[in-house]
């Protein structure tokens, strides 16, 4: 079973109700399954956790992932949770105290043109594979559109892109705070170094993986000592992306 930026693929298991078929992989517009036909049904996710859609099993009919059973995947550790409806099996639990459903691996879809950047994420900012590629820059941000992609910006707007909004720190040089531009989709990692000297290297501030704060921006103090400058960096990090 696999869980990318925009639906699923694969299949689910259960001892009483056999395999159940959570899409192909291949969504009639690259984007997303429109559930309107036995060909072009299955799981959608809209890159925040929450999964919505139709599946299918031979023993059981239909499967629905719908509001009401609040089915979502943890983008940390693929584990699901919620639940799932069958009118003929009624309500189908993804996870409990003893087990719960994973995902194999959650990344990006098909790439048909290489370029780093998947048909969904292209088929969805411009309607097509031909405007972007790995160096193209469509708003002219200074952030290419596969730097955009990896951070879930958007590639249209100039104002949407992953950068540093605040840096702040007391008389004393110590309780550094850093705010950046951040999506639910992503997570961060703040980063530091010295100076730029060849022997100077980028580390992780000790913050370690860092969930984005709701709204807008993220900030994060950085305990950290004395220093007459600092420089600093924000890594971000796809969903089980290491």
């Amino acid at each position: 079973m696999r869980t990318g930026d925009y639906f699923c693929s694969g299949f689910i298991y259960g001892a009483n109700i056999g395999w159940i078929n959570i899409g192909n992989g291949h969504p009639t517009n690259s984007l997303r399954y429109q559930n309107n036909s036995a060909s072009d049904f299955g799981i959608n996710h809209d890159s925040r956790g929450n999964l919505r859609g139709t599946a299918y099993a031979a023993n059981v009919g239909w499967i629905s992932f719908e509001d009401r059973g609040a089915p979502a995947v943890d983008l940390r550790t693929g584990k699901f949770s919620g639940f799932i409806y069958s009118a003929n099996a009624g309500w189908i639990s993804l996870s409990n105290a003893v087990a719960f459903v994973q995902t194999d691996t959650i990344a990006p879809g098909v790439d048909t043109d290489g370029d780093g950047i998947p048909d969904a994420y292209e088929i969805l900012w411009t309607g097509g594979l031909t405007r972007m590629d790995a160096t193209s820059d469509l708003d002219g941000d200074g952030a290419s559109d596969l730097q955009e992609f990896a951070a879930d910006t958007n590639p249209v707007d100039a104002a949407d892109n992953l950068r540093i909004t605040a840096f702040g720190f007391g008389s004393n040089g110590t309780n550094a705070s850093v705010t950046w531009t951040s999506q639910p989709t992503r997570f961060y990692r703040v980063q530091t170094r010295a100076d730029f000297s060849p022997g100077s290297v980028w580390t992780d501030s000790g913050l370690g993986l860092i969930s984005p704060d709701t709204g807008p921006t993220t900030t994060r103090a950085l305990a950290d000592s004395p220093a007459p400058e600092r420089f600093l960096r924000i890594e971000v990090v796809r969903p089980l992306w290491p």
